[in-house]
C-alpha cells in the first residue's frame, strides 16, 4: 500500500507552482518533498506547519495532510 496526500498534492496543483519551485522555497531538499509527498517517508511537525504556511491556505493541517492509502 502507499500512502498519498492528494489534498495537499491538490493545493499544489491549484496554486499552479512546481514541487521543485515550492521544494526551494521551503529549503526542502526536492527528492525528499517528492519521497514525503509519495509516502516513503513522514513529514515532521515544523515541515507540515512550513508547508501550510508556504501555501496560505485556510485548512486544517489534519486535512491538508490526510493520508489516504491506496494499493501497488
Amino acid at each position: 500500500m502507499i500512502c498519498m496526500y492528494r489534498e495537499l498534492e491538490a493545493k499544489i496543483a491549484y496554486r499552479g507552482i512546481s514541487k521543485k519551485q515550492m521544494a526551494e522555497e521551503i529549503h526542502m531538499n526536492y527528492n525528499t518533498l517528492l519521497a514525503k509527498i509519495g509516502g516513503k517517508s513522514k513529514f515532521t511537525l515544523d515541515e507540515a506547519v512550513t508547508i501550510k504556511d508556504y501555501l496560505a491556505e485556510d485548512i486544517a493541517i489534519e486535512e491538508l495532510f490526510k493520508e489516504e492509502w491506496r494499493s501497488t
